[in-house]
């Protein structure tokens, strides 16, 4: 459960990280060929990478659950996560019907795994 968490927390780090790079530039690595040039911020690469080992950890964790059980907590706590990060972190807007959306969205993955 413990990799679950840390699968949550890596994807959601992910996800922050690249709207980070995109919104602010900051720190960049660019690449430049003749005619092709390509421009990633530092915090868009770091976030890419969060969510690439994240991607890793989802494989080997749904091959060692039930799908059924792992696929909806994991969509749920991750927008949820997502959801609180970027509130808190981008400073985004929450309205009433995103709250209750969220809430629907827990309260639907707690009864797809009542037992």
């Amino acid at each position: 459960m413990i990799l679950f968490f840390i699968y949550v927390i890596l994807s959601t780090s992910g996800l922050v990280l690249f709207k980070l790079g995109s919104i602010n530039g900051g720190i960049s690595i660019n690449l430049a060929k003749s005619a092709f040039s390509f421009h990633i911020p530092l915090l868009s690469l770091l976030g890419l990478l969060c969510y690439m080992v994240s991607f890793l950890m989802w494989m080997y964790i749904i091959s060692k659950t039930d799908i059924s059980f792992i696929v909806p907590l994991g969509v749920a706590l991750t927008n949820l996560a997502v959801l609180l990060s970027s509130y808190f972190i981008l400073h985004e807007t929450m309205s009433y019907t995103t709250i209750i959306g969220a809430a629907l969205i827990i309260i639907g993955a707690v009864i797809l795994n009542i037992k």
